[in-house]
C-alpha cells in the first residue's frame, strides 16, 4: 500500500488588498499581526519571528518556489491552500493563482473553501460582518464558481482521491442547499472531462445536526479545535463549551463572547491532552461510511489576533511532538489512510507553522523529515 503523505494548510493572507485596507487600515496583513503580537506572561512566546525574519509576499513566484522546494526536502507532499469566494467575489486569490500560472513549481495542491463570512470576530464583534457569505440557492452562481475552479482542478498537480480532485468544504453545516450543490458541481465536473470531485467535510466541533455528510465522501478532523471541542474534553468555563452558541443570532453570540472577554482574559490549553483524545479517537469510524482524515499540529496560539483573549495551545516538548505525530503516522497506516493533514504550513497569526523561526530554527521541519521523507513514494 502507499505510505501516509502529510498536506500542510496554506494560508495566504500576508499580502494586502483593497478590502482590507478599508476594514482594517491602509497595507493591512497579517504579518502585521504577527509583529504587533505581546507575551502575555513570563515565558510565553511572542512574537514569533520567520527565520530571517522573512516577512515574505506569498504573491511572488518565488516565494511559492522556494516553499515549494523546502516542503519537499523535509517531506511535506503537498499544500492545502485556503479559498475565499463570497456569492461570487474573490478575496486573497492571487498566491493560489500564481501557482497555477507557474506549472514549473513542483507542488501538489487542494483547495478549502473557507465559506463563511467574514467578521470583526478578532476585537469581539463577530455580528459585524465585513464580507457576508450568503449561500444562496443559485446554479448560475454556483456554475461560474465551479468554472473559475476548474483550471485548478484539472491542473496535473492538483490532489487526487480515487481520480477525483480533492475539494474541502471548511464550515459543512452552513452551506445550503448541500445536496443540490454537491450533485451539481459533481455534474459539472464530469461534463468537463473528470470523473467527478471527492467532497471533504471539514469537522472543526461537535455537529449539531449530521445529516448533510450523506452527500460528502470524507470527513477531516481540524486539529486542534475539534479534539478541544469534543465531549472528552471539558474546562471549567464557557469558554470551552461554545457548542450552545451555534444556535442562537449571532448578535447575541457576540454579546455573550463579549461579556466573556471583559471578565477573564486568555486560556492555557494542555496540548498533550489534546493529543491524547486524537490519538484515542483516530480512524474511529464515522457516520454515513465516510473515509476519515486526521490532521495534526505542534503548536497554536491566537495571541497575534485576539491579543489577551487567546487561546494558547502549548506544553508539548519537542519529543512529545514527534512522538504524537509517530503515533499518528502509525495510526493512518494500520487504517491505510492515504494522507494526514497539518495545521498548518504557515498560519503565524495563530502560531501555528512548519516554517522555521528564529527560536526553534528548521527543528519542526526535521521531525516532518525524520517521519515522512523516507517513506514518500
Amino acid at each position: 500500500m502507499n505510505t501516509p503523505k502529510l498536506i500542510a494548510f496554506y494560508f495566504p493572507q500576508f499580502h494586502a488588498i483593497p478590502e482590507n485596507d478599508v476594514w482594517w487600515g491602509k497595507d493591512f496583513q497579517d504579518w502585521m499581526l504577527v509583529q504587533r503580537s505581546k507575551p502575555l506572561y513570563k515565558g510565553h512566546n511572542q512574537p514569533r519571528i520567520p527565520y530571517g525574519q522573512n516577512y515574505y509576499n506569498p504573491c511572488d513566484y518565488s516565494v511559492l518556489a522556494e516553499q515549494a522546494k523546502m516542503a519537499k526536502e523535509y517531506g511535506v507532499y503537498g499544500f492545502m491552500f485556503y479559498h475565499y469566494y463570497f456569492d461570487g467575489k474573490l478575496l486573497l486569490e492571487r498566491p493560489l493563482e500564481t501557482l497555477l500560472q507557474h506549472k514549473e513549481i513542483n507542488m501538489p495542491f487542494c483547495i478549502s473553501w473557507a465559506n463563511e463570512s467574514w467578521t470583526r470576530g478578532w476585537i469581539g464583534k463577530p455580528h459585524v460582518i465585513l464580507q457576508e457569505q450568503k449561500h444562496v440557492y443559485d446554479k448560475k452562481l454556483w456554475e461560474r464558481h465551479f468554472m473559475y475552479l476548474l483550471p485548478f482542478f484539472v491542473d496535473e498537480r492538483y490532489i487526487r482521491v480515487d481520480g477525483k480532485p480533492i475539494f474541502i468544504i471548511y464550515q459543512p453545516t452552513i452551506l445550503s442547499h448541500t445536496k443540490e450543490f454537491i450533485s451539481y458541481w459533481n455534474e459539472l465536473a464530469v461534463k468537463n472531462g473528470l470523473k467527478g470531485l471527492y467532497f471533504i467535510a471539514n469537522k472543526n466541533h461537535q455537529y449539531v445536526n449530521d445529516n448533510f455528510l450523506a452527500h460528502y465522501d470524507a470527513l477531516l478532523k481540524f486539529q486542534p479545535r475539534e479534539a478541544y471541542n469534543s465531549k472528552d474534553f471539558k474546562l471549567n468555563n464557557i469558554a470551552a463549551n461554545f457548542q450552545f452558541l451555534r444556535n442562537m443570532p449571532e448578535k447575541w453570540q457576540g454579546y455573550l463572547r463579549r461579556l466573556w472577554q471583559l471578565l477573564f482574559s486568555y486560556t492555557i490549553i494542555d496540548s498533550n491532552k489534546i493529543w491524547e483524545i486524537i490519538l484515542s479517537h483516530a480512524y474511529e469510524k464515522c457516520e454515513y461510511g465516510l473515509t476519515v482524515y486526521e490532521s495534526a499540529f505542534f503548536e497554536w496560539d491566537n495571541t497575534p489576533r485576539y491579543g489577551k483573549y487567546a487561546k494558547i495551545y502549548t506544553g508539548m516538548s519537542k519529543q512529545n511532538m514527534k512522538d504524537n505525530l509517530q503515533k499518528l503516522y502509525n495510526l493512518a497506516m494500520e487504517n491505510e489512510s492515504n494522507f494526514i493533514f497539518f495545521n498548518a504550513w504557515n498560519e503565524w497569526s495563530e502560531s501555528a507553522y512548519l516554517e522555521p523561526d528564529t527560536k526553534n530554527g528548521f527543528d519542526y521541519l526535521n521531525i516532518i523529515k525524520s517521519i515522512f521523507q523516507n517513506n514518500q513514494k
